[in-house]
């Protein structure tokens, strides 16, 4: 996913710790088509610091003051090539105004712009989420979450980091969800903190799929509105006939 979602400011941390392992041997799959999209919102920011020169936000954590402003974003898939997907994606501001950009990602090595916006379709746990060994994280499990218009088997990845410099302990922990029939990101939580001394400062961050047009419940082709339409009113006049067969009886 781009910076805008400020995804891509741990990249760089959490590369800082990974070791080379033996790429998952499980086939890349694209689970998206042209034409798809999914929007995101409940995007919420929190932080607090008794640290009187903390200030928001944190260093390395720069995009999260322009996310802070971020009222919605939407990611339409407008074109696909091997492995790679290229976005269009739409980020739409408190204050109204919007800015359209585009992206791609590569969902076998991770290459692209817009990384973790999708990892492959049908990843199973203890998959890598790429292939690349700069992304040697593996998926811990798969789950069922609710989303809107479906409940989804949904790709876990939990990473955590903890740093001691002198008296400074820093502590993230990031916790991304995937649709595991599609490989789209759904849902991303991040949470952070520095102690020094007696001096404590926490921020966090959570955003989520609102919508999309991928996962529509289907509605009832038109022969069967048709079918139960008719077993709807036959059924009605059944009972009408009765109650009013009794009325003349009686």
């Amino acid at each position: 996913m781009n910076k805008k979602i400020v995804l891509l400011t741990l990249v760089s941390v959490f590369s800082l710790s990974a070791m080379v392992v033996t790429s998952s041997a499980q086939p890349r799959i694209v689970g998206v088509n042209v034409g798809d999209w999914f929007k995101y919102g409940d995007i919420t920011i929190n932080w607090s610091s008794n640290d009187p020169n903390a200030t928001f936000p944190p260093p390395g954590y720069e995009g999260w003051e322009e996310l802070n402003e971020t009222e919605w974003m939407s990611y339409s898939v407008e074109d696909i090539s091997g492995t790679n997907i290229t976005f269009q994606s739409t980020e739409h501001f408190k204050n109204g105004t919007e800015r359209t950009e585009s992206g791609y990602i590569d969902i076998d090595a991770g290459g692209g712009n817009m990384t973790y916006m999708a990892i492959s379709a049908n990843l199973d746990v203890n998959d890598t989420v790429y292939t690349s060994v700069d992304y040697t994280w593996k998926i811990n499990e798969t789950v069922v979450r609710t989303y809107p218009n479906s409940v989804r088997d949904t790709n876990h990845l939990n990473m955590t980091m903890t740093w001691i410099f002198n008296e400074t302990q820093l502590f993230t922990g990031v916790n991304f969800y995937w649709d595991k029939s599609t490989g789209i990101f759904v849902e991303c939580s991040i949470e952070a903190r520095n102690q020094t001394g007696d001096y404590l400062t926490t921020w966090s961050s959570l955003m989520g799929i609102t919508d999309s047009n991928k996962w529509v419940v289907p509605e009832f082709p038109t022969w069967m509105s048709i079918l139960i339409l008719f077993v709807v009113i036959t059924f009605a006049t059944a009972i009408y006939k009765r109650r009013l067969l009794r009325t003349r009886i009686h």
